[in-house]
């Protein structure tokens, strides 16, 4: 009875120790696989801020005549004549209801994920927004070769050069909402406004234009020596699921959303940016299950070739209104 006992033992012994080098295995290949450089997008910041986005006005617009139609962020868009047609191609005629969101600072951009990224790298966006054309819930397009003319109140504070971009949404899930693509071949014309703004405007003609997200723009590495390196180190307790971070360039208009990288338990961006420059670090997590269970930290910091931003566990409580303030002010 006894030796059957040592034998069971044994048996269980070798058995335990079998299932543990196969779990240990199991365990050596999900590391590999964790390895690589997947990153996960944080907190979904676009929804958290829908009760926060720029207005959507609306207008109607008699397709015949053509005519102007003036935002209230200063963006001023005329549409010529007989301009407008069907997917069939198909002259428009009549009213049309007209659809214009104008994002022209960096709260616009933060709170609708409309942000400043081309592909890797960083813009500093000179005005954008989105403007569709419908009839009877269709949308429409415009007549090749009709005139389309676009006058954007200038939003950056420099004087350099700036380009024309067309927006592409990005897949759904994305914190960045819009990739801007650049269209070289639009001449963006800097003018003083005598208006009632008073300020700098770009003015641009066309004689083709697609609707959606468009954007005057210019590319920071242009400009800028680029960072090698940068990442955000997070308290204890920060993951993907609960916590994001927000940079906002003191000096100029432009603004993007974070992203972790779980395999180095940072979060960082997956675009270049400029060394040299002053920029604001927001991070916040959520800290129970209500919308106003939120606390932040933020710090500014001066962008080197190297650098790693860290928070300490000291976090301020607050709510999404006092969350949206702070972003407001930045």
């Amino acid at each position: 009875m006894k030796n059957n006992w040592i034998l069971k033992g044994v048996f269980s012994i070798i058995f335990v120790s079998a299932l543990f080098a196969a779990c240990k295995k199991d365990r050596t290949i999900i590391t590999i696989d964790n390895t690589s450089k997947t990153v996960y997008y944080p907190l979904n910041a676009v929804s958290f801020w829908n009760n926060y986005l720029p207005a959507k006005q609306t207008f109607v617009l008699d397709a015949t005549n053509g005519g102007w139609i003036k935002g209230s962020k200063g963006c001023n868009i005329y549409i010529g004549a007989n301009s407008l047609e069907d997917a069939a191609g198909m002259l428009v005629a009549g009213n049309v209801d007209v659809e214009l969101i104008e994002y022209m600072n960096k709260a616009d951009m933060a709170f609708s994920g409309v942000t400043t990224v081309s592909g890797n790298q960083l813009l500093e966006s000179g005005g954008m927004f989105y403007l569709n054309i419908k009839k009877g819930g269709t949308e429409l397009k415009m007549k090749a070769g009709k005139l389309v003319q676009l006058i954007i109140p200038q939003t950056n504070k420099t004087a350099d050069a700036m380009d024309f971009f067309k927006g592409n949404v990005n897949a759904a899930g994305d914190v960045n909402k819009v990739n801007w693509v650049l269209k070289d071949s639009i001449k963006v014309v800097p003018k003083k406004d005598t208006g009632q703004f008073g300020r700098g405007v770009y003015s641009m003609q066309f004689n083709y234009f697609q609707f959606g997200f468009c954007n005057i723009d210019r590319f920071w590495g242009k400009f800028k020596t680029k960072c090698k390196k940068f990442r955000i180190k997070m308290p204890k307790g920060c993951n993907d699921t609960n916590s994001t971070a927000l940079l906002l360039f003191k000096d100029y208009n432009s603004c993007a959303w974070c992203q972790w990288m779980t395999t180095e338990d940072r979060i960082s961006t997956g675009y270049e940016l400029p060394s040299g420059e002053t920029i604001k670090v927001l991070v916040y997590k959520k800290t129970g299950p209500g919308d106003d269970d939120i606390s932040y930290q933020l710090q500014e910091v001066m962008m080197t070739l190297d650098i790693e931003v860290e928070f300490i566990d000291n976090f301020i409580k607050t709510n999404k209104a006092g969350l949206a303030d702070i972003i407001k002010a930045l």
